[in-house]
């Protein structure tokens, strides 16, 4: 995933700016970009949730944040929940 992101977005390296770029990226690919924006969090999450293992509901059998740690994390971090 990142060879192919890091080419196409012409990414210099794996700080945190590129990572950031990646993930923006990987959240429009799944459809998730304008739920994220209008503050969707629910339905964002649900269309991008396999590609974190972590997020709720990933089903990778690793270990899964609920949903409750995530919302407040995304909160916190100055996110909006519609």
């Amino acid at each position: 995933t990142w060879a192919d992101l890091r080419k196409r977005l012409e990414l210099q390296d794996f700080g945190p700016e590129s990572q950031d770029a990646a993930a923006v990226e990987l959240i429009r690919q799944r459809g998730a970009l304008e739920d994220v924006k209008a503050g969707r969090f629910y339905d964002a999450v649900a269309k991008v949730k396999r590609i974190w293992a972590s997020l709720p509901g990933a089903g990778y059998g690793q270990g899964e944040r609920t949903m409750q740690w995530l919302a407040q994390r995304y909160e916190n971090a100055g996110g909006t929940l519609a």
